[in-house]
């Protein structure tokens, strides 16, 4: 790699771990928005190199939060005529602070959910298994944030207040899932963790699976946020998303059925006072 190569890797990756410290930083107290992105240089840069791919250029927009000060609200539009309309109305009707497009549904006039949806611990669809789709349950139990494999959840289904399911797995245990479709290039939407509390809710410009597994795991893509998990959502003109402090508004291509929202947990005494 030449000196030139070598310099713009490095102020690649300098961008983003300054971005990530400015983010990241004061332990991470305060949900934010963020944005990270390479720009389209030719074969033989540094992020290429790292990805092993022939991607010129990606775009990805974050909100980070921490499990212990928000918590998940699952959204459901409902059978007959939307309730919402979009990701927005369906965020501020319920008091969440960012959210982006849920998970897949089927093609019909319903739209119906396609595997577990629970809101307010009780079940819109249940659980299902067998299927990329659904290979992954996001849930909340009140009192932290879960990403398991759904064919070995630890949480039985009455102790989730909020849950759906998403697939495929991008990331596990620090690495990217091997076998991701490799060809088709579409935008993504994904939820990771950094298995220690903090939590993102992302969406991305047009990626493969396997691009965007490879970038979640390249050192300092993403700050100093470092992946430990990470689900894939519906994608492509399904993909949403929305950040109420910034009114940062990415909005879908077409109606979808459910989203993943994200608002301030209440604390105990709230509950209390609220019942």
């Amino acid at each position: 790699m030449t000196r030139r190569l070598r310099h713009l890797r490095l102020s690649i990756l300098l961008a983003c771990h300054i971005a990530g410290v400015l983010l990241f930083g004061a332990g991470n107290a305060e949900a934010q928005y963020a944005e990270f992105h390479s720009r389209g240089y030719t074969s033989g840069n540094g992020w290429i190199d790292l990805l092993n791919g022939q991607m010129k250029g990606y775009r990805i927009e974050l909100y980070v939060f921490r499990a212990a000060t928000h918590e998940l609200c699952i959204v459901d539009e409902g059978d007959a005529q939307p309730t919402y309309g979009n990701l927005a109305a369906a965020m501020r009707a319920n008091s969440c602070v960012a959210g982006v497009n849920g998970g897949y549904f089927a093609a019909n006039q319903a739209r119906t959910p396609i595997g577990l949806l629970r809101h307010a611990s009780r079940n819109v669809t249940p659980l299902a298994t067998g299927s990329f789709t659904v290979a992954g349950t996001l849930y909340d139990t009140g009192g932290s944030i879960f990403l398991e494999r759904s064919v070995s959840l630890r949480t039985p289904l009455q102790h989730m207040k909020e849950a759906i399911q998403g697939g495929p797995f991008l990331v596990e245990n620090f690495r990217a899932v091997p076998g991701l479709e490799k060809t088709r290039k579409a935008m993504r939407t994904f939820i990771a963790t950094n298995g220690t509390g903090s939590w993102c809710l992302g969406i991305t410009s047009p990626l493969t699976l396997r691009e965007l597994a490879n970038i979640l795991c390249t050192p300092d893509s993403l700050g100093t946020f470092r992946v430990r998990t990470a689900l894939n959502m519906d994608g492509g003109s399904s993909c949403a998303f929305w950040d109420g402090a910034t009114n940062i508004y990415r909005q879908s291509f077409k109606p979808v059925r459910n989203y993943i929202g994200i608002r301030l947990r209440k604390t105990a005494g709230q509950e209390r006072r609220r019942h």
